[in-house]
């Protein structure tokens, strides 16, 4: 029940958001959102549509149709950014007379570099290899909590521990979220990077993140460092490496 309510709030809050107009005969991106927040920033970058969804919350096959199938145009993107929702997508994609690329993004900084390479009056073809193109150099970091214990690819965690994800695979375990965000930026050669794009979850405070942030810069002074609301549950952070 909590579950549901909190989709259903999600809803409502993405109906809330404003959406640049589709024109028709032009490429229309929709993307699948777990956070209020990555939701406005996905909105500011020219999406048409959002999806609610992500970790332990996954949309339909019709909940992905409904959020493009009555837009004035045959010509759509789909990015999942999540691994678990391309099937979805697909499916999607196959039951509908419009002409539909999915992008097969798996994480929240892969959409959103592939929304930067977005030509909304572009060819369709070109436009989707672009954007796919776009989205392959970018590393994605995650920090959540173990929710058992577990050995991974020879990482150890206990139930409660700090965990950090690189590209999706257990990468490390921490005793604090500070020292998992510090040993993940290590673990994917940060110091190689110019940009880290912090988005933060909706049990962090910005004032926490903030503190988290001013660490990295003292460690890492080539970097350009950018904290944002992410709103998304489970994770403590997501984190764009690029």
């Amino acid at each position: 029940m909590e579950n549901l309510l909190a989709q259903m709030d999600d809803i409502q809050k993405a109906a809330q958001l404003k959406f640049n107009p589709v024109e028709p005969d032009t490429i229309a991106v929709v993307v699948v959102s777990p956070g209020q927040g990555l939701s406005k920033i996905f909105a500011s970058l020219g999406v048409a549509n959002i999806v609610a969804g992500g970790q332990s919350m996954n949309p339909s096959t019709q909940d992905i149709l409904a959020s493009f199938e009555n837009l004035p145009t045959d010509k759509v993107i789909i990015l999942p950014n999540n691994k678990n929702i391309i099937l979805a997508a697909n499916q999607a994609k196959e039951v509908t007379v419009k002409n539909v690329h999915v992008i097969p993004t798996r994480t929240i900084p892969q959409g959103l570099a592939a929304m930067l390479a977005l030509q909304p009056d572009g060819e369709l073809d070109s436009v989707a290899e672009k954007m796919t193109k776009a989205y392959s150099s970018v590393k994605t970091g995650e920090i959540t909590i173990a929710t058992r214990t577990v050995e991974i690819d020879g990482v150890s965690v206990k139930d409660g521990q700090v965990i950090a994800l690189l590209d999706g695979k257990l990468s490390l375990a921490s005793e604090s979220v500070e020292q998992g965000v510090m040993d993940l930026l290590a673990k994917a050669n940060a110091e190689e990077a110019e940009i880290v794009s912090m988005f933060y979850g909706e049990n962090m405070t910005h004032a926490e993140a903030n503190r988290i942030a001013d660490l990295i810069r003292e460690k890492y002074s080539n970097l350009n460092i950018e904290v944002q609301e992410g709103g998304q549950p489970h994770y403590q952070f997501i984190i764009s490496i690029e």
